[in-house]
């Protein structure tokens, strides 16, 4: 269980790094960097809008980040949320950045955010099975019992 309690915590951080980059005071002035052919004008419409999104985006990997690193206290109640990050690294992650590579979007950037989210993926599988081995390995009958619960043990008087 500790490799998923870290699994989560470090997960978790990176989800909050990333989620505060995203926010727009820290998105505007790399925005040229960010976006290949930048030309809205600043203050624009379209400039607004676009941190306008980063801003939900940013909060969304916050909140994700911070569910994450809570969960790492109560893991074993928790995996349904290490399943919901590998399934967002595969979709928000590394589909997302296959198709921003295709739109022009900067290559070396993008594969570096694919290899972050294959590691989140394949050390999340990891984390998830040796938890599960962890759980089954447990002796006794409350092993085969659902999660923080165990069996009710009949006394006779």
């Amino acid at each position: 269980m500790t490799f998923l309690i870290w699994w989560f915590r470090v997960v978790g951080t990176v989800n909050i790094v990333l989620g505060a980059l995203w926010l727009p005071f820290l998105t505007a002035p790399r925005l040229g960097l960010s976006v290949p052919g930048w030309d809205a004008p600043d203050g624009g419409t379209a400039y607004r809008g676009f941190l306008d999104y980063t801003m939900l985006f940013g909060l969304e990997l916050l909140v994700l980040g911070a569910f994450l690193f809570v969960a790492s206290f109560r893991p074993g109640r928790s995996r349904i949320l290490a399943w919901l990050a590998i399934v967002l690294s595969i979709v928000r992650g590394i589909l997302d950045d296959v198709y921003m590579i295709a739109a022009g979007y900067p290559l070396v950037s993008n594969l570096v955010f694919i290899a972050l989210h294959l590691a989140i993926i394949v050390t999340g599988v990891f984390a998830l099975r040796a938890a599960s081995r962890a759980a089954s390995g447990a002796a006794g009958p409350a092993a085969s019992s659902p999660v923080g619960h165990t069996p009710a043990v009949e006394q006779t008087v």
